[in-house]
């Protein structure tokens, strides 16, 4: 058979080399146009050249929206490689940066975007279109005079340079006076509609640059039509060669002048061929402009003609060439397949014969194979019986064992008893002895655990499950380790997280051991005068209830490289740990029975077990036997277990911690690129701020998000993003929208200045600063954002208060408030429910809602719930046990005891004093 498939795959190697794949190029237009057309056609002829590409092309109509679910449209069709030409500079930003970062080369096209993540750029050097339809501008002005500029969207970079360029002629010529820029946005309509007013304004206007040419034809119709006198110079850009183009318009002398904007669209091609075949190639390609006016406009024409005849011979051609390749390919299929036909039907002829002589053989192997496989069934159900009487003595074994055990202990618990009743005992003789009792007890369990485990391996053990309270179990198991807390003075206690009751179903035997254990391994490893702590709490796990249960301890850190093996049996994280290391093997397997999970985590100086089962057991789980496999007490990974601590830091890289952070004061965040000036400015700040630092606008914005500081102060020039950047994006990111920023700066002019207030900063201090000043500022910005913590954390409504300055923190917490609301009479509602409403993490809306209110989010939900009572009581009869269940308390005690704590009086007590009102 082999033999067989080698002949048809030689014969067939021919045809399959004939159908070689190509590589796929997406192309994202941002719009439809003269110039845009010409662009797609020169890339059209480019590909004649290349038969191992193709391009699929898509238009997106000046709709940033659009392009970008084209491009991800592009993405999905698996192509090698895309070209963009983007709409706007920022708006296209995310998704070129995720198409890059995927592997896909990525070719920009005309526009550029504000991110060196793209593969190569082509397109005209706009800056030097700008300049030179400035320096061609002054000169033909004499050096002086107005002149106009019709801009196009300023958010593509093309417009932009064009600008920058035009400006920068423009300012070495002192007479040239560029009186007013009409940002007409690519639009005829918009030139028509403002340049008559705007020529009445400035009737000294002698010149127009116009970024297009059909801006430009169109200002020149608003001339001749309305002001036909005046003898105003127009210069256009494109400078296409087609019926309508820039070229046209200066031949009939509509216009004065345009310059060649080249479309790259050929360039593209062969940028693209070269990265598809791992060839040298060049990232930043600035194509050259050339000025057209009455001199030498018929000879432009004229080569251009030719250009354009040889492009259509040269298109023939390759249509003609085509037709005859395609004819060949015919003919050479035709002739494969008709000599893989005879050559199939003699090996088929052959494999017949083949076959039938093996047909006989492998019967006669089969009768053998059964008679084998009968003669293993028989020993295979020997050897099993003989492994179940084993496994039968086994378990004899170890619990006559511990009956062996039990009797001295009986011997020794029953004089301590006897002890224990004598009544002329001092207080702390009872106390010894109750520690004595109490540990024999821990040693009959010690020695039960013994028993469990081996019935745990061998799949015996029975699963028992009773609705009843973990946490009051919990307090009654806490009272084992008083004593060994108070003698090695451990601070040891529990702590509820929320105030949800915790009601489960659980097996008491075997939590009993699975929290015994734990917190015997916990005082096991904590030092003398170290802390160990218990936190319960409930939780949502893909829409199922869960109790999250965390046994904390203060001391030495498990090696990362111990965390894989900890809950395998007999494993023991170092030779003096003591004990016989299946104890955490048996937490883990009582754990897999409850339906749960269990990890251990290394927070900086503590050793945290963390475990959640199921609020409620299934059925098919609480009927369950474990299986024997070794997989039912396989130990968590360390990907697993590391899991909690990624969430924490996040998945930036590059991202680093400051040591110096500390949440407890009040955060200053300082932007600057100059270490020089962050350094002073944390010498002024340390002694009364918490300072953090950042080297640029991504790493402050990164730490913005991460540690939501009180205030920022920022540099304005900075590589990258600069500060104005910075301080947009976090006015517009809803965890940081809050944050006062101060923006530094040696550029005075109110245009940058308005730029900073537009971006919202709260203030623009110029360089040099006044530090006396700044640190005012820096106290004053600081005590307002206290004033706002009062009027949004009073329990009084304070809508009247808010300011507009503070009207985004207002959105925000209508937001919140909104999203309470709604669940108002829910009385398990919680955080994390609420941050994945709001789209933030839950450490995010953490740190805005007590950067806002000075409350927690639990306190604030307990503080609206509160709010809410009160105005039920104000406006409805109700009683007050009704209202606290509508307003989410889970008991009218808890909402008595909440509101008394808020509102310094009882419920009863605040209903009285309004109605006597």
């Amino acid at each position: 058979m082999r033999h067989f498939l080698l002949i048809i795959l030689i014969c067939l190697s021919p045809i399959c080399i004939q159908a070689e794949e190509k590589f796929l190029i997406g192309f994202s237009q941002c719009s439809a146009g003269d110039w845009r057309e010409n662009m797609e056609a020169e890339m059209e002829r480019e590909l004649m050249f290349h038969d191992d590409m193709e391009i699929i092309k898509l238009q997106a109509e000046d709709s940033t929206l659009l392009q970008i679910q084209q491009i991800d449209e592009l993405v999905k069709k698996g192509i090698d490689l895309i070209i963009i030409a983007p709409n706007e500079i920022d708006a296209l930003l995310p998704v070129v940066e995720k198409v890059y970062d995927s592997g896909i080369p990525v070719i920009l096209i005309d526009r550029k975007i504000n991110s060196p993540k793209y593969t190569a750029y082509i397109g005209g050097n706009n800056f030097d279109i700008g300049n030179t339809a400035g320096v061609y501008i002054a000169n033909k002005l004499n050096n002086e005079g107005q002149v106009m500029e019709l801009l196009g969207i300023l958010s593509s970079s093309p417009a932009l340079e064009r600008m920058n360029g035009f400006s920068n002629a423009i300012d070495k010529f002192p007479n040239i006076d560029n009186v007013y820029k009409i940002r007409a946005k690519w639009n005829n309509e918009l030139v028509t509609d403002s340049l008559s007013i705007i020529f009445k304004k400035y009737p000294s206007v002698k010149a127009i640059f116009s970024h297009t040419d059909f801006m430009a034809e169109a200002a020149s119709t608003v001339v001749r039509e309305n002001f036909s006198d005046r003898d105003i110079l127009i210069v256009g850009v494109d400078g296409l060669p087609n019926e309508g183009g820039g070229i046209e318009l200066v031949k009939q002398g509509i216009i004065s002048a345009t310059l060649i904007y080249p479309t790259g669209g050929k360039e593209a091609i062969q940028t693209a061929a070269k990265i598809l075949h791992n060839k040298n190639f060049k990232k930043n390609n600035l194509l050259p402009t050339t000025l057209i006016d009455h001199s030498n406009v018929d000879i432009t024409r004229m080569q251009f003609q030719n250009i354009n005849a040889l492009q259509e011979d040269i298109t023939k051609s390759k249509n003609m060439l085509e037709r005859l390749n395609g004819r060949y390919r015919e003919q050479q299929i035709l002739l494969f397949v008709s000599l893989v036909l005879l050559t199939l039907v003699a090996i088929f002829l052959a494999m017949y014969l083949w076959s039938f002589k093996r047909l006989k053989i492998s019967n006669h192997n089969l009768e053998e194979q059964k008679e084998a496989i009968s003669a293993q069934n028989i020993e295979l159900k020997r050897l099993s019986d003989e492994l179940e009487k084993v496994t039968q003595e086994r378990l004899r074994f170890y619990t006559n064992i511990s009956h062996e055990f039990r009797t001295p202990l009986t011997l020794i618990s029953g004089p301590i008893d006897n002890l224990s009743k004598t009544k002329n005992l001092t207080g702390e003789q009872k106390e010894l002895l109750q520690v004595a009792q109490k540990n024999i007890s821990i040693l009959l369990k010690l020695i039960e655990h013994i028993i469990d485990f081996r019935k745990y391996e061998l799949g015996k053990h029975d699963f028992l499950p009773v609705s009843a309270d973990l946490k009051k179990h919990f307090e009654d198991w806490n009272g084992l380790f008083a004593e060994v807390a108070k003698n090695k003075q451990i601070d040891f206690r529990m702590e509820a997280v929320s105030e949800d009751d915790f009601i489960i179903d659980f097996d008491v035997e075997k939590m009993e051991r699975i929290y015994t254990n734990l917190l015997s391994n916990a005082f096991k490893f904590t030092p003398e005068k170290g802390t160990i702590k218990v936190l319960i709490e409930r939780e949502i796990i893909d829409e199922k209830a869960f109790v999250k249960v965390q046994v904390i301890n203060s001391g030495k850190p498990i090696p990362g490289n111990k965390i894989k093996d900890i809950f395998d049996r007999f494993y023991q994280v170092g030779s003096k740990a003591g004990g016989s290391g299946i104890g955490l093997a048996l937490v883990k397997g009582y754990i897999d029975l409850h339906g749960g999970k269990i990890k251990v985590t290394n927070p900086s100086g503590f050793i945290c077990f963390t475990f959640s089962i199921p609020v409620n057991q299934e059925e098919s789980i609480v009927s369950k036997e474990l299986n024997k496999s070794s997989e039912a007490i396989k130990p968590a990974t360390e990907n697993e277990a590391l899991d909690i601590i990624t969430q924490i830091i996040g998945s930036e890289d590059s991202f680093t911690f400051d040591d110096e952070y500390d949440e407890g004061k009040t955060t200053v965040l300082l932007v600057d690129d100059h270490p020089g000036i962050r350094s002073y400015l944390k010498s002024l700040l340390k002694e009364n701020y918490a300072v953090l630092e950042a080297r640029d606008g991504i790493e402050g914005i990164r730490k913005a998000i991460r540690y939501v500081p009180d205030l920022i102060i920022s540099d304005v020039m900075m590589p990258g993003i600069d500060g104005v950047e910075m301080c947009s994006h976090l006015k517009k990111e809803l965890s940081t929208s809050h944050i006062p920023i101060i923006l530094l700066t040696a550029n005075a002019q109110d245009e940058k200045r308005i730029l900073g207030f537009e971006s919202g900063a709260d203030d623009y201090i110029s360089k040099p600063v006044n530090f006396e000043m700044l640190i005012v500022r820096i106290r004053n910005l600081i005590e307002g954002r206290k004033k706002l913590k009062a009027v949004f954390g009073s329990v009084e409504d304070n809508n009247e208060k808010i300011a507009d300055s503070i009207k985004p923190e207002k959105s925000f917490i209508d937001k919140l408030e909104g999203q309470i609301e709604k669940h108002i009479e829910n009385s398990e509602l919680s955080v994390d429910f609420l941050s994945n409403e709001l789209g933030m993490s839950r450490i995010q809306l953490y740190r805005k809602v007590k950067a806002l209110t000075n409350y927690s989010p639990v306190e604030f939900i307990t503080l609206f719930r509160l709010k809410k009572a009160a105005h039920l009581m104000k406006v409805t009869d109700t009683n007050l046990a009704q209202i606290a269940y509508q307003v989410g308390f889970s008991a009218p005690s808890y909402f008595s005891k909440s509101f008394k704590k808020y509102y310094h009086k009882s419920p009863s007590e605040y209903l009285k004093e309004i109605r006597n009102l």
